[in-house]
């Protein structure tokens, strides 16, 4: 069980319960990307467990927050602006992502935080999908949460060994923790 202190910088996702479902249901391996850090909450959880991590986030202001974050926990990761992988280099055993899997499209930048996936929620999961394994080591492991909004079917057809670790019932939909494999 983790708990959260969060002290609002701007417009940055606060860490809910899809952060605490995926910390709760993962494994960070020795090298550690996670794409769409927000808050950095689970970098710096990584971070604390000993890997070596890298985080990204295409907003500003988040990865302002996490490096502000992570100076107070005395943690170290490397934080870099970047929009899915355009700044990221190498390969790294688990890659984690807790995408904006809500319908939607967004209007600024604020709202990929939560929304901004097209009329499915899964349009930027799908775009992540393509270019992943690039980044994943052979053995490497992927965290992410999908919604019962998701086009399942779409998802599931990228090459890629599908396993689903938990799921949580919300007001109006259901969120999923995924661990993704290499096929």
């Amino acid at each position: 069980m983790y708990y959260i202190h969060i002290t609002f910088f701007m417009d940055v996702y606060t860490p809910a319960e899809d952060t605490l479902l995926l910390l709760d249901n993962l494994k960070c391996g020795d090298s550690v990307l996670e794409v769409g850090t927000g808050s950095g909450y689970i970098a710096i959880e990584c971070a604390k467990r000993g890997s070596r991590v890298v985080a990204v986030d295409i907003d500003d202001d988040a990865i302002n927050y996490a490096k502000k974050r992570a100076e107070e926990e005395g943690v170290s990761v490397i934080f870099k602006k970047s929009n899915l992988f355009e700044k990221v280099e190498g390969t790294f055993d688990t890659i984690i992502f807790n995408p904006p899997y809500l319908p939607g499209n967004a209007i600024d930048i604020k709202d990929l935080q939560w929304a901004g996936g097209g009329d499915y929620g899964d349009e930027i999961i799908i775009k992540f999908l393509k270019e992943a394994h690039r980044h994943l080591k052979k053995n490497g492991e992927i965290y992410i949460i999908l919604s019962s909004h998701n086009r399942k079917s779409l998802i599931i057809s990228h090459p890629y060994k599908f396993r689903r670790l938990a799921s949580l019932k919300l007001a109006f939909h259901e969120i999923y923790v995924y661990q993704l494999k290499k096929a």
